[in-house]
């Protein structure tokens, strides 16, 4: 995982995916191999320019996210416009071959289906960007099946354009393997995504008939992996594009894999899931069982990974409603903390309000402790469970969760727990202050005069 590094890591080597590209294109049509049938001339010029025009602007804005980390409405704005340039430029859905079922025009779903491909596709890599050497060796399997099927095809000019760019990413990846010594960002991500996007519908469409669905199988794992991630977040009420601690890779370490094990095993299913589409490629007869096999493969992966949604969908589905007025009301009243804890007039109302406010954030153990010394302290002790830690001045607070807790709302809950503790923990030094004390007293003898 990327969190298990110690040292720093450079996180712009999408700067050398894409201008190593660039690089290593412009030889290739410097160089004379039309002689041997490698004419990259004889490609359409304006998908040509569609695939680097549209991958230097989605690699512009993935640098732009990594300097200045762009709000998610404005990358995906950007990368709607890079999916309407391609479009523009040629790669367009119109007719779609659908297995078990004849081809079918599109019509006016046309535009729409061919930007969600493609914006999808980009967020796909981006999003499973999350350990080393992930998205760098999903995109080379892609890429060595997608340069299979030009071979098949004897698309040598395309295979060429394949080749180019799987070198690339072969070269970077010899640094972005476990352990990594350079990330690829965003803007990495963002161009190997937009690439694919389109060199996917280019090298497995059929000439004068139509797309295939081939990419979909080719692309399985990041697409699987995007789409139940915002299925997930649907049924949480979260916002699509935030964070969590919940995909594949985060299931198959809490499973037991090291990083490195996990990168291999998505890695090599990815492979299984290409077989299956060079299988629907070659016996076209029996196509539609090569899909079949690739939605029992990604059934029992999720079952195994022991996503709730697959294990027990109707209770995972029902519950969600109570679910999120729980984590409405967890965020709310952590908005209002500091408020929601002035009420209280003692030590034992404020750990008391504290406490409710972590029984809705899922947590199963509290410790408070004044110079280290456990003055209030409830649930049971689990030692699978993970321990978060807070200290201010001489109090501290140790928090236990257990790790389905964490999951379910890890896009907010450590920032959250974290404010609502250094709360509390003020809260408490004010009360056993001599100022505080002192106008609580004035009060008490105010009131005595009063009367």
């Amino acid at each position: 995982m990327r969190d298990q590094h110690t040292e720093p890591v450079p996180r712009f080597g999408g700067i050398a995916l894409f201008w190593g590209f660039i690089f290593a294109l412009s030889l290739m049509l410097w160089f004379p191999f039309e002689q041997r049938g490698f004419n990259l001339h004889s490609l359409s010029d304006n998908r040509l320019a569609g695939l680097i025009l549209g991958g230097l602007l989605a690699w512009g804005i993935g640098f732009a996210d990594d300097i200045f980390c762009l709000r998610a409405r404005w990358k995906l704005a950007g990368q709607t416009g890079v999916a309407v340039l391609a479009i523009g430029l040629g790669f367009e859905l119109q007719t779609i071959h659908v297995p078990f079922f004849q081809s079918f025009s599109l019509g006016l779903w046309s535009w729409p289906l061919t930007a969600f491909w493609i914006v999808g596709v980009m967020n796909a890599f981006n999003l499973i960007d999350g350990l080393d050497g992930l998205s760098s060796g999903l995109t080379i399997v892609a890429l060595s099946f997608l340069a299979t099927l030009c071979w098949w095809q004897d698309q040598n000019a395309l295979l060429l354009l394949i080749l180019v760019l799987l070198g690339t990413t072969l070269g970077f990846w010899t640094f972005n393997r476990p352990p990594a010594s350079i990330f690829m960002g965003d803007s990495g991500s963002l161009f190997l995504g937009y690439s694919l996007a389109v060199l996917s519908l280019w090298a497995t469409e059929i000439p004068g008939e139509g797309q295939t669905t081939l990419p979909i199988l080719i692309l399985a794992i990041p697409i699987l992996d995007t789409s139940f991630a915002l299925f997930r977040r649907l049924l949480k009420g979260i916002p699509f594009y935030s964070a969590d601690k919940d995909h594949l890779q985060h299931r198959l370490i809490a499973k037991g894999f090291s990083p490195p094990q996990a990168m291999w095993f998505l890695v090599g299913t990815s492979v299984l899931f290409s077989g299956l589409a060079l299988f629907a490629h070659h016996e076209t007869n029996h196509q539609g069982f090569a899909y079949l096999g690739g939605v029992i493969m990604a059934y029992m992966l999720l079952y195994w990974l022991e996503y709730d949604v697959i294990r027990n969908p109707f209770i995972s589905l029902f519950g969600q409603n109570d679910h999120r007025k729980r984590r409405n009301l967890m965020l709310a009243l952590g908005d209002l903390i500091d408020g929601f804890l002035a009420k209280d007039p003692d030590r034992e109302s404020i750990i008391r309000s504290f406490h409710y406010w972590t029984e809705l954030a899922g947590v199963s153990r509290i410790e408070v402790c004044l110079k280290n010394s456990v003055i209030w302290q409830s649930g049971p002790k689990d030692d699978s469970h993970q321990i978060l830690l807070f200290r201010q001045g001489v109090w501290e607070v140790r928090l236990a969760l257990p790790e389905l807790s964490w999951k379910i709302d890890s896009d907010v809950k450590g920032d959250l727990l974290e404010r609502v503790s250094l709360a509390l923990m003020k809260r408490l030094e004010q009360l056993e202050s001599p100022h505080v004390v002192h106008s609580f007293n004035s009060r008490k003898n105010a009131e005595k005069n009063r009367t």
